[in-house]
C-alpha cells in the first residue's frame, strides 16, 4: 500500500530550473512547510542528494533550513521552511523602493548565511535576488538563502576547469565565466546585489556575452547620491581581481554593519510631503451630523450609516449618488456602544459588546420602519468580547466571544439572515479578528502579544483549514471583496508600512507608506489609507501605493470617518485587531466621491467631495 504523505499540497508558489516549488500544510501540526520538487529527468539522484547533503549541513538562521525528505509516487521533494515574503527578486519588482536602512539589514542577514557556509566550507556559486527568499522580521524583511543545487565544497574546486555549472551571469564574478571558483564569488554577487538595492539597477546589464565583458573591463560607476561608506564598500566588493575585494564574508559584514550604524546616527527623520499631494479635483458639499463624534461609517445605495457611541443614524438620499437633499433620517438608541458596521446585499448588520442587529435595506417596507423604533438585536451572547463578521452576500456569519464566567472561548458559525446556529465549538484561541472572505471560507486572526500574529482559515462549515504566522503586531486590517484573497494590514511597530497578505499562496508584500494611518477602507481598485490629518494614500491590489492626495480639513477638525462609494457597491467596514471593532473611524466605500466625517469641538458634519479630474483607481 502506498504511504499516505505528511503534508498536504495548498498551492504552487513558484518553478525554479529543476522543478516546483509548493506550499503544504504538515498534517499533524499544521504548519505551513514549503516542498521542492524535483524532476528526475532534469536532475540527477546525486545531484539531489548533493543538495540535501548541504541543506542538512548547514543549520543557520539565514539560511533555508531543510525539515525532512519526501517521496510520492514518482516525485521527490525536499521539505523547506516557508517563507512568506517571497523572493528578494519579489521585493525589488515591486514599484515603491527599498528604505536604505532594511536594503543594509538584508544584506547583512545574507553575508551572516554567508559566512556561516563558508566556515562549513561551502561556496553557493549562485547568489542572486531569486535564490534569496524572506520571512517577515521586525520592522522589515529577514533573508534567507536558498538552493545549494550548483554549490561546491572548497577542496572539490579545480582551478583548470572552465566548463560546467556556472551560476547567473548578471551576477557571476568575472573569474566564474572561466570556471573558477572561490568563496570571493559569492561575495562579488553580494555586492552586486548591494548595488542594486542601493541605486535601484544592476551595474550592469545586456545579454550574457555582453555581461561578461562588462564583469571583466567596465569599471562600477557608484552614483555620488549613495553615502561615501556604502560606496566604498560596494566598490570593494565589486573588484575585478578577487585578491582585491573582501577577504572573507565576516570582513565585508563588518563594513557593511558599520556603514549602517553611520547612517543610522545621521538619519533624520523622515517628514509628510505635501508637494506630491494633489486636492485640487476635489469639490467639497457639507452635510450637518447630529452627532457629537462619527465614529463608524458605511454606505449602502442610497442609505449611509453613522455610528457615534450607542447612536446609529440612517440618512436616505433622493439617489445613489448622494448628490441630493435627504430624504428622511432616523435615530436608534442601542443599549451598548457600536462595536461595528458592516452592509451587504439586503441591509446593515450593527455589532455591539455582546449583540448583533440587523436593519434591512428595504426602506419602503414597514417591517424596517418597525425595527427602527424598536431596535431589537437578532442575537445576544452573555459577553463583552464579542467578534463577529458577516459574508458580504449575507449568507452566514462567524461569532467568537467568551462568555461570562468562563475561561474558554467560543467560536460559532451562523445562517444569516435569521442567525439559525449551524455549528458552535470549543476554541483554543479568542479570535480578535474575524474576516469572512467568500461565500465559502472566512479568516480567523489572534495576536499572542509576542512580536508574531496567527491567521487561520476556516470554512463555512466551522472545519479549520490551515494556519500560518506572521512575525509582526499587526493593526488595521482590511479586507476587500475585489481582492478575495488578500487582506491589507498595518503594523503597530512599524506604522509607515502596509502589508498586503496573499491568503492563496501565503505571500507577505510590504509597503511603504508617508503617513502614519488610523484610517483605512477598501475601494474598488485597492485600498485608501489615511490619518485624521486628511492625508491619504491609495494602494493598489497589487501592492503598489499609486496615488497621494490631501483633504481640506477645517480649522481645529480632525477626519473621524472617510469613505467611497461606488455605484451602489458596498465594502466591509475596516477593523483594529487588537482593540474593539470599531473604536476607530469607520470607512464605507464611491468610486466618483468621497465621504468624510470632520470632528471639531463644537460640532460634527459630513462632507462629500466629487473626485473631477482624478480617479481613485
Amino acid at each position: 500500500m502506498r504511504q499516505k504523505s505528511n503534508y498536504k499540497i495548498l498551492n504552487l508558489v513558484g518553478r525554479g530550473q529543476f522543478g516546483k516549488v509548493f506550499v503544504a500544510i504538515e498534517r499533524g501540526c499544521g504548519t505551513l512547510v514549503a516542498l521542492k520538487e524535483f524532476n528526475p529527468k532534469q536532475l540527477s539522484t546525486s545531484s539531489f542528494l548533493r543538495e540535501l547533503n548541504f541543506l542538512v549541513t548547514l543549520d543557520h538562521f539565514n539560511i533555508v533550513h531543510c525539515r525532512a525528505l519526501e517521496h510520492r509516487q514518482n516525485n521527490r521533494y525536499i521539505v523547506m521552511d516557508y517563507c512568506e515574503g517571497g523572493t528578494l527578486r519579489d521585493l525589488l519588482q515591486c514599484s515603491s523602493q527599498l528604505s536604505l536602512e532594511q536594503s543594509l539589514k538584508l544584506i547583512i542577514n545574507i553575508l551572516s548565511g554567508l559566512k556561516f557556509a563558508h566556515s562549513k566550507g561551502i561556496i553557493h556559486r549562485d547568489i542572486k535576488p531569486e535564490n534569496i527568499l524572506l520571512k517577515v522580521g521586525d520592522r522589515g524583511w529577514t533573508a534567507h538563502i536558498s538552493d545549494f543545487g550548483i554549490a561546491k565544497l572548497n577542496q572539490e574546486i579545480n582551478p583548470h576547469r572552465v566548463m560546467g555549472d556556472t551560476g547567473s551571469p548578471a551576477y557571476m564574478a568575472p573569474e566564474q565565466f572561466y570556471g573558477q571558483y572561490s568563496y570571493s564569488c559569492d561575495l562579488y554577487a553580494v555586492g552586486v546585489i548591494l548595488y542594486e538595492l542601493v541605486v535601484g539597477e544592476r551595474p550592469f546589464s545586456g545579454m550574457p556575452k555582453e555581461l561578461l565583458a562588462a564583469h571583466l573591463n567596465q569599471a562600477v560607476a557608484i552614483p555620488q547620491q549613495v553615502p561615501f561608506f556604502l560606496r566604498s564598500a560596494i566598490a570593494k566588493a565589486l573588484q575585478k581581481m578577487p585578491q582585491r575585494r573582501f577577504r572573507s564574508a565576516a570582513e565585508m559584514l563588518e563594513s557593511i554593519k558599520l556603514a549602517q550604524t553611520i547612517l543610522q546616527a545621521e538619519d533624520n527623520p523622515q517628514v509628510f510631503s505635501t508637494d506630491k499631494l494633489h486636492c485640487d479635483h476635489l469639490t467639497p458639499t457639507s452635510v450637518a451630523i447630529p452627532a457629537p463624534r462619527v465614529t463608524n461609517l458605511a454606505i449602502a445605495s442610497e442609505l449611509v450609516y453613522l455610528g457615534h457611541d450607542n447612536q446609529l443614524l440612517l440618512q436616505l438620499y433622493q439617489n445613489a449618488s448622494l448628490a441630493g437633499a435627504i430624504v428622511n433620517q432616523w435615530s436608534i438608541t442601542l443599549d451598548q456602544p457600536i462595536r461595528n458596521l458592516q452592509v451587504d446585499s439586503l441591509g446593515c448588520w450593527v455589532s455591539t459588546q455582546s449583540s448583533i442587529y440587523y436593519i434591512p435595506r428595504d426602506t419602503n417596507s414597514k417591517e424596517f420602519r418597525f425595527f427602527i423604533k424598536t431596535s431589537l438585536p437578532v442575537a445576544s451572547f452573555a459577553t463583552a468580547n464579542l467578534v463577529t463578521s458577516i459574508n458580504a452576500l449575507g449568507y452566514w456569519l462567524a461569532v467568537s466571544y467568551l462568555p461570562q464566567k468562563s475561561r474558554t472561548p467560543v467560536f460559532e458559525i451562523y445562517k444569516s439572515p435569521n442567525c439559525q446556529l449551524k455549528r458552535s465549538q470549543i476554541n483554543l484561541k479568542p479570535w480578535q479578528t474575524l474576516i469572512a472572505l467568500d461565500n465559502r471560507r472566512g479568516l480567523a486572526i489572534y495576536y499572542d502579544r509576542e512580536q508574531q500574529t496567527e491567521f487561520s482559515l476556516f470554512n463555512r462549515r466551522g472545519n479549520w483549514l490551515a494556519a500560518f504566522t506572521v512575525q509582526a503586531q499587526l493593526d488595521l486590517i482590511i479586507y476587500n471583496p475585489q481582492f478575495n484573497q488578500q487582506v491589507l494590514t498595518t503594523e503597530i511597530d512599524n506604522p509607515g508600512t502596509a502589508i498586503i497578505i496573499n491568503i492563496a499562496k501565503f505571500r507577505v508584500k510590504r509597503v511603504e507608506l508617508d503617513i502614519t494611518p488610523t484610517l483605512a477602507i477598501s475601494y474598488p481598485q485597492g485600498y485608501l489609507l489615511g490619518d485624521d490629518q486628511g492625508r491619504m494614500v491609495l494602494v493598489d491590489g497589487d501592492s503598489h501605493l499609486v496615488h497621494h492626495f490631501q483633504l481640506p480639513v477645517p480649522n481645529e477638525s480632525k477626519v473621524t470617518a472617510i469613505g467611497f462609494t461606488s455605484d451602489g457597491a458596498f465594502a466591509p467596514a475596516p477593523r483594529r485587531s487588537f482593540e474593539p471593532i470599531g473604536s476607530v473611524s469607520a470607512i464605507a466605500v464611491s468610486q466618483t466621491q468621497l465621504l468624510v466625517a470632520f470632528t471639531s469641538e463644537e460640532k460634527s458634519y459630513l462632507q462629500r467631495f466629487l473626485a473631477a479630474s482624478h480617479r481613485a483607481n
